[in-house]
């Protein structure tokens, strides 16, 4: 079976599956020399999947290894950091396949080789990046992608790979060069929701292909601002506050990319020593927007104006 060889998240993959998301190592590159990190493969895990006796769980975890079925879609299978195997039932639309590879598969591997994953995404400022973080439909991909309009390239969406250099800076790895939006925020950019596909067939989600701003090298990590809307409120207003102290850690972890899974590995304590680390080394803000209006331009000044008025501006 054919496998091609990409580049994410600042790991190396071979994959069985055709994955037009990440970046091809092109034949002849010189990562084509370096160490495989993590294999995914297509096989049928129906039978392990019965010989593990879940009951009538979706996620089960063993020995350094998660299990876990979609209905409708297939099953997945991550071990110990180095291989995701994939089984996906008849008929199931490849490209939500794809969509829990990319996300939960590959967040379970970061976990399981103590790479932290956020929810979020994250652009370059000054050379420097800053991560943006909160719940489904905050708005993360809309004002990074407000950023890179700006001229801030993007560095990922969706998922922020945090490790440390050897000088104890926490460092955010590329993604892949695609966003994901809803029609919501294509309405706000004015862009036409005919010219893109959406994410799979179920939701009105759209990938936005990203290569032309899109930053492929890894960049120390100066900030974090967790997205707070509050569209209930009336009167529209954009704030922004510094979180101090333990509130930190709670807002670190609740915004771990699937931080459920976090528990059912085993990796509790290693989750609260990471951010311990990181936060303390980085600078965390909230960001409140009431009303329902789309204001990320308003944010993105708002963003640039503290970042050239903090410290983080050499490197």
């Amino acid at each position: 079976m054919l496998s091609l060889r990409y580049e994410a998240y600042g790991l190396h993959w071979i994959s069985q599956i055709h994955m037009p998301e990440l970046r091809i190592v092109p034949s002849g590159h010189e990562l084509m020399t370096k160490t495989t990190d993590v294999y995914i493969e297509s096989t049928d895990l129906t039978a392990l999947w019965e010989s593990w006796d879940v009951g009538e769980s979706n996620f089960v975890c063993r020995e350094g290894s998660l299990f876990f079925r979609v209905a409708g879609t297939g099953l997945f299978f991550m071990e110990q950091g180095q291989r995701i195997l994939v089984s996906p039932e008849p008929g199931a639309e490849e490209k939500k396949v794809r969509l829990y590879i990319l996300g939960t598969c590959m967040a379970v591997i970061m976990m399981q080789r103590s790479i932290l994953p956020l929810h979020g995404s994250a652009v370059v400022i000054d050379g420097w990046a800053y991560a943006f973080v909160g719940h489904s439909g905050a708005g993360k991909s809309t004002l990074s992608a407000a950023l890179a309009s700006r001229g801030y390239p993007l560095m990922t969406d969706d998922v922020v790979a945090l490790t440390w250099d050897a000088g104890g800076r926490a460092i955010v790895s590329p993604g892949y060069p695609q966003q994901k939006l809803w029609q919501s925020s294509l309405d706000g950019f004015g862009m036409n929701e005919q010219n893109y596909a959406t994410i799979h067939a179920e939701v009105t989600k759209y990938a936005i292909p990203v290569q032309h701003y899109f930053y492929d090298r890894a960049v120390p990590l100066a900030g974090i601002f967790e997205l707070d809307p509050r569209p209930e409120e009336a009167s529209a207003s954009i704030r922004m506050t510094e979180v101090m102290g333990l509130e930190r850690l709670h807002l670190l972890c609740t915004h771990t990319f699937r931080s459920t899974l976090v528990t059912r590995q085993g990796l509790a304590q290693w989750l609260f020593e990471t951010v311990s680390r990181l936060s303390a080394s980085i600078e965390v803000h909230r960001i409140t927007r009431s009303g329902s209006d789309f204001t990320a331009f308003e944010m993105v000044d708002r963003i640039i104006d503290h970042v050239r008025k903090g410290v983080y501006t050499e490197q």
